[in-house]
């Protein structure tokens, strides 16, 4: 008997299965088009800055019109017509506390054991291992916020035709 399995009918089902996933890629891609206003009403109570022939708006999305959109700024709805919007782009949340607390955390157990490991048997160690602890917290905090802001641009959910 031949033991050998052939492979070409498991590469050729990896192909196909790569295709169809890349049609249905490029489909979603297109279907997304960036001048529908239905796309602009799914981001309605979302922080949205909407850029105008007269400057940006910053503040909440409230509603969507035909004519116009609403954006909760400074404190009232701001009407803005639809023929002075250049584009509208999405805020997206970006948890830069959640970051800084918890790398800063990180770092400061980390640096704790570090001290420990370090200063055990040393004079005064109590102050080195703080110093230590306190080192790391800063250094998790800085990491933390750059972690924070790596790759997150705002996103365009609109954008006119003209």
């Amino acid at each position: 008997m031949n033991s050998q399995i052939s492979t070409k009918p498991c590469t050729a089902v990896i192909v196909l299965s790569t295709l169809v996933f890349l049609l249905a890629a490029a489909a979603c891609g297109v279907a997304q088009s960036s001048g529908d206003l239905s796309n602009i009403r799914k981001h309605i109570n979302k922080q949205v800055t909407v850029d105008t022939q007269d400057g940006l708006v910053t503040g909440q999305l409230l509603r969507v019109e035909d004519s116009r959109i609403v954006v909760y700024e400074a404190g009232r709805p701001k009407p803005i017509a639809f023929e002075s919007v250049k584009s509208v782009t999405r805020h997206k949340s970006r948890h830069t506390a959640a970051w800084v607390v918890g790398v800063s955390a990180a770092g400061l157990g980390a640096g704790f054991l570090l001290g420990f490991r370090a200063f055990d048997d040393a004079t005064k160690a109590n102050g080195k291992i703080g110093a230590a602890g306190a080192a790391g917290a800063g250094a998790g905090a800085a990491v933390g916020y750059a972690l924070s802001r790596v790759g997150k641009r705002d996103e365009v959910i609109y954008r006119s035709e003209k």
